[in-house]
């Protein structure tokens, strides 16, 4: 819910092989996403335990019976490597990209103006419309100052990638509208001043969900069915997942890591099985793994 809904990302959830859970658990589940390089990178873990930790550190609790039991644990973690991928995922060249629920600022508004007197009129309609933005709860910043062109201010917040910029200049102001530029995909756009209150949350709704799509779509994209051991090398130089039968020996799971260092990311929860031969040694296969190289 965190990765898909708050950063966008899309995932692969499942659980990961026995040589590669965590050390001591009963089974470990996990989430993996796959990065613009290629590269996989597991966004999140869950590991079941079971006793494996409470009797050696002897952590008891007093059952229904009232019977001292050793306690089943779980452990459940993310890390900073979330903020990496965010960055990988949505940045460009021109810099970051950031999802809207996320952006520390959601909107900045650069004021237009060369004179004093449109100074005084564009920096009052830049905070009316900031003030009708914050009683929706919405994170606005008005960027006054004055050492800066508008230039230089659009370059500055594209790379700190805020979703909606607001262009608010005196020809503007006349013709009753203001400009607003996305920050994923570069669209601009006229908004008249009276539907700033419905057109501004619908925008940011429409940069979460283009996000999440874009990267739904590259996540498919780097995802292939590989069946051949000689293609499975090949299309691994590519980059991305690979989708392929396995008969749940550690032997060919280690063959695989040996000869082309990819492992096993997850084996997906929702998996439609192949019923191919194993991608090594041609023994029934009992599930369908997906591989790659990873950080």
């Amino acid at each position: 819910k965190i990765v898909e809904e708050e950063l966008a990302i899309p995932v692969i959830k499942g659980k990961k092989s026995e040589k590669e859970k965590f050390v001591g658990a009963v089974y470990t589940t996990t989430i993996e996403s796959i990065m613009p390089d290629g590269k996989a990178l597991q966004m999140g873990t869950s590991h079941f335990l079971g006793q494996n930790f409470s009797k050696p550190f002897d952590v008891k609790f007093l059952d229904k019976q009232n019977i001292e039991t050793f306690a089943w644990q779980t452990s459940w973690g993310i890390s900073w490597r979330l903020i990496g991928a965010l960055i990988m995922v949505h940045g460009d060249d021109k810099g970051l990209v950031l999802p809207p629920r996320v952006a520390p600022i959601q909107i900045v508004i650069v004021p237009i103006y060369y004179s004093p007197q449109d100074s005084d009129v564009v920096l009052k309609k830049a905070n009316e419309i900031k003030d009708v933005l914050h009683k929706k709860n919405l994170r606005v910043h008005i960027d006054s100052r004055d050492e800066f062109t508008p230039g230089y201010k659009f370059n500055d917040w594209e790379m700190k990638g805020v979703p909606l910029r607001i262009e608010i200049g005196p020809k503007d102001i006349a013709k009753g509208k203001m400009v607003v530029v996305r920050r994923d995909n570069q669209k601009k756009m006229d908004l008249p001043f009276e539907n700033t209150e419905a057109g501004i949350p619908n925008m940011l709704e429409e940069v979460q969900a283009g996000l999440f799509e874009k990267a739904k779509q590259f996540l498919h994209e780097k995802i292939t069915e590989v069946t051949d051991f000689e293609k499975f090398k090949s299309e691994l130089e590519k980059g991305g997942f690979l989708h392929s039968p396995w008969c749940c020996d550690i032997k060919c799971e280690e063959k695989i890591k040996e000869t082309t260092g990819a492992d096993i990311r997850v084996l997906p929860f929702e998996d439609k099985r192949s019923n191919a031969p194993c991608i090594v040694c041609k023994n029934p296969s009992k599930v369908d793994a997906i591989f790659a190289r990873g950080y």
